[in-house]
């Protein structure tokens, strides 16, 4: 996304300065001290002040120009919000989940600032995808008050440079790790903890589907892998389903995709299972896949719960096929609706996995556009 033009960083500023020093039918300071506060030129200020009287915020008079009570209210247009993303071809250069993650940070972030009749811009904060090569630059453009978002710790040096420009923020991390809870910024932290945790509520939530037998077939590189085992097997004990050591499958990422789907066919055929938590490595763009249920032998009715891959967009999956999905979109749109409607002071929640149905998770996705 390109930065705004010199006109929407205009707006942007005046917007700011009402918002904090004036209430209805104020009068604003005449146009030459306007520019000097601002730090433009006249004439390019005149442009701003047309269209504020325009969208009804302003009303210019002989006796000079006057707030109007619309104007007041917290999160009016003109407040942007600042998304900052690892480098400019973050599509490319972060990985599959990474990217689809900050697009999912993105879209959530810009549905609620146009819902809030404003607009976002994207920071690319280094040049290279290297977190020891900080571009600075880009800090130049955030004021105190400036709505800054971000997703996780990669770049811990930013935390600081954020603090000092007194930015109100909100950004998501992996673990609780609230860097600004004892300043005054405007400060909503969302973490997710141990990601892991989240195969025991898989178990619960196939348990539920009908499921009485699951194993779990996951990567063994990956730290859900690693040290989900723990949270399967005691949602196994408290759901009082079938406990087998072999339930719990990890093979090499480095596998084809082929190969994958035998190791499957083997296990059911071994084990008869009728749930599965299916870890897939599939992260490659392709147009076609491998019919999963003719080169596997399960049937369409195992109840099955998918990891966010490119698997997804096989079009052979029932629409029973649940996600594991981390709901980036709407966690991001609520922390922004929040600091562009008010005050948030410091909150720092816990977020929660969701298991949607296939469709739901198209829907909220939008995963087969991208």
């Amino acid at each position: 996304m390109p930065l705004p033009s010199k006109q929407n960083m205009i707006y942007s500023r005046m917007m700011k300065m009402i918002r904090d020093n004036c209430k209805p039918g104020d009068k604003l300071p005449s146009e030459t001290q306007l520019a000097s506060m601002i730090g433009v030129a006249r004439r390019s200020l005149r442009s701003t002040l047309s269209r504020l009287e325009e969208e009804g915020i302003i009303e210019r008079t002989n006796r000079g120009t006057f707030l109007r009570d619309s104007s007041t209210k917290s999160g009016t247009a003109g407040d942007p919000v600042y998304i900052l993303v690892p480098c400019p071809d973050y599509y490319t250069a972060s990985g599959f989940y990474s990217s689809y993650l900050i697009q999912q940070m993105i879209q959530g972030c810009v549905r609620a600032a146009v819902e809030h009749g404003t607009y976002a811009v994207t920071l690319p904060i280094t040049k290279d995808n290297n977190p020891n090569n900080l571009n600075l630059r880009q800090f130049n453009h955030l004021r105190e008050g400036d709505i800054v978002i971000f997703n996780g710790s990669w770049a811990i040096e930013i935390y600081s440079i954020l603090k000092k420009c007194k930015c109100r923020l909100g950004y998501v991390t992996d673990r609780e790790f609230n860097f600004f809870e004892n300043t005054d910024l405007d400060c909503y932290h969302l973490y997710w903890g141990p990601y892991w945790n989240c195969l025991g509520d898989a178990v619960m939530q196939l348990k539920k589907d009908g499921a009485e037998k699951i194993l779990y077939f996951g990567r063994q590189q990956t730290d859900i892998s690693k040290y989900g085992k723990a949270s399967f097997f005691n949602a196994h004990s408290d759901a009082g389903l079938e406990c087998n050591e072999n339930f719990y499958f990890l093979y090499d990422a480095e596998m084809p995709f082929p190969q994958t789907l035998q190791l499957l066919k083997e296990l059911y055929n071994t084990y008869r299972f009728d749930g599965l938590i299916f870890d897939s490595n599939l992260y490659s763009m392709q147009s076609t896949f491998p019919d999963f249920y003719q080169e596997t032998g399960i049937p369409h009715g195992v109840r099955m719960i998918c990891n966010v891959s490119e698997f997804l967009r096989y079009s052979g999956l029932p629409p029973h096929t649940r996600i594991l999905h981390r709901p980036q979109k709407a966690e991001f749109k609520k922390m922004v609706d929040r600091l562009l409607s008010a005050n948030v002071g410091n909150i720092n929640i816990q977020g929660k996995y969701e298991f949607p149905y296939l469709a739901e998770f198209f829907e909220e996705t939008n995963f087969l556009e991208q």
